[in-house]
């Protein structure tokens, strides 16, 4: 195979959450609790020019070994992906996966890791046989599965295979990962299962060629259908779009008539002024009930020794609260929805079921690192929340992540708020990530988190705008010389920004 023949382009990404959002589709593997450690799909774009396969393999860190590195434990996994038609092998992709770094061997195998892999092929008939195994030295395990597709190689007017969305965020101007699509940067579900209570469904899919057949405005519309496929009411959308050579579909439906829905459809459809069908694809979806830690049974006398202290139901809930930041969505959800009502026993179970998922290898030592953590953030930013440091921006940032390795503080500002940049090397599965707090009012109170490039958390296109809303108006500063005197380039050339980008 040449190198002109081979395209293969991957991206590696860990999840630290359990998603609200199950996992459907191909299970090569289950646990008792439901959600699949191994996860995997394939999507089909078929771009107009090479097209390819999209591999997506979720799955769970702790099926496989840490290893232990100069700076840390991370685990090593193979992927191998082979495209085969009956003809033989078309095209594959082997990528060897290092885990993001932790501080010892529990935190490393915390967590799902997201792979994405692709690869290029014509159209034809495919096996894709996916391949996971363990390269840590430590371990043996490996486990295949292999998915059917059927990749048309046409000329006509076609849609990508869509997918769900499970959290966005605007892409960073120059800089783009294998995440970035239409500006933003996705993370997708693998594959498609939601929450039963999720209020909407967010996805993402491409229009090739429409040009070819229309030359201006034409209709896209999409909707849900039920298992008997009629169209579920309120979820019908209509757009009016140019056409394009490639026309990225980013979009989202409401979820309020789909309560009682187990199965449905979500149908895209492109259609001519005349409303003549041009092109159309559907993605399968599943609606299931999302897990509650508090339905659990009760631990009784399993309870762990270094949780029967906890009998107080007032300091117990507050304990609980200030596990917010480290919660996933699920157990975030039972936070806040749940344990206003939960007896102390089931505060108790919570609890002991948090720590045997975050920290299985020693639930006690996880809690006890994560409580230091907290008793830091009740010290370090707390004094605004009365001594709840989990509640403010800072501390939920500081137990969320960690602490940051570099801290740029800047309180006494002429020109602006008073404010700090936090730069992470890595912040959970991401790495080189900044966040920047500021002080709106100046009067002793909490500094708020302004902006971050953080996927999922506050992004603020305007933020420096903002954060230079105190300047002097009897004078003219830099920042106002560069909006009279606007430059080509978007950088400003201000002390926040250039702290923001270049952090030291």
């Amino acid at each position: 195979m040449t190198e002109s023949e081979y395209l293969c382009t991957m991206l590696h990404w860990t999840r630290s959450i359990i998603r609200l959002f199950g996992l459907l589709g191909l299970v090569v593997a289950s646990d008792t609790q439901g959600q699949s450690p191994i996860s995997c799909d394939v999507l089909r774009f078929p771009g107009t020019g090479t097209a390819f396969l999209e591999v997506q393999v979720d799955f769970d860190s702790r099926l496989f070994a840490a290893s232990k590195e100069e700076d840390g434990w991370s685990t090593h996994v193979q992927l191998e992906a082979v495209v085969e038609s009956a003809q033989g092998i078309v095209n594959y992709g082997k990528t060897n996966i290092t885990g993001p770094l932790a501080a010892d061997s529990t935190q490393a195998v915390n967590g799902r890791q997201l792979h994405l892999e692709r690869i290029s092929v014509p159209g034809g008939t495919y096996n894709v046989q996916i391949t996971l195994r363990d390269v840590s030295g430590n371990s043996t395990f490996s486990e295949s599965t292999s998915i059917p597709v059927q990749f048309f190689d046409t000329e006509s007017p076609s849609f990508s295979d869509p997918f769900v969305v499970e959290a966005f965020a605007p892409s960073i101007e120059g800089q783009p990962s294998m995440l970035s699509r239409s500006g933003y940067e996705m993370l997708p579900l693998v594959p498609a299962e939601l929450s039963t209570e999720a209020s909407k469904l967010q996805f993402y899919t491409e229009l090739y060629r429409v040009n070819e057949v229309v030359d201006s405005l034409f209709l896209l519309q999409c909707w849900l259908e039920d298992e008997s496929g009629l169209v579920i009411p309120s979820t019908r959308r209509f757009f009016r779009k140019n056409a394009a050579p490639t026309l990225p579909v980013f979009t989202s439906l409401p979820l309020e008539n789909v309560r009682e829905t187990q199965r449905a459809s979500l149908v895209i459809q492109a259609l001519t002024r005349e409303n003549e069908l041009i092109a159309e694809n559907r993605l399968p979806l599943q609606f299931v009930e999302p897990n509650s830690a508090l339905a659990l049974a009760d631990f009784g006398s399993q309870l762990p020794a270094y949780l029967a202290a906890f009998t107080d139901s007032l300091t117990l809930f507050q304990h609980i609260r200030d596990h917010h930041p480290k919660a996933d969505a699920s157990q975030r959800k039972t936070i806040d929805g749940f344990l206003e009502t939960a007896t102390v026993a089931q505060m108790q179970a919570f609890l002991a079921y948090f720590w045997e998922e975050q920290a299985p290898n020693d639930p006690e030592a996880g809690w006890r690192t994560y409580t230091t953590a907290i008793a830091y953030a009740d010290s370090a930013y707390g004094a605004c929340r009365q001594g709840h440091g989990a509640e403010t921006d800072m501390g939920y940032i500081y137990l969320r992540y960690g602490p940051p390795n570099t801290i740029v503080k800047r309180h006494n500002e002429t020109d602006y708020y008073p404010y700090e940049i936090w730069h992470y090397h890595r912040a959970g599965p991401f790495t080189n990530k900044r966040f920047l707090f500021f002080s709106p009012h100046m009067v002793a109170e909490c500094f708020t988190l302004l902006h971050s490039d953080m996927l999922g958390e506050v992004s603020n296109t305007d933020w420096l705008q903002i954060l230079r809303s105190r300047e002097n108006p009897l004078r003219v500063t830099s920042s106002q010389l560069n909006r009279l005197n606007p430059r080509r380039d978007t950088f400003s050339g201000e002390e926040p920004e250039d702290l923001f980008f270049n952090p030291r």
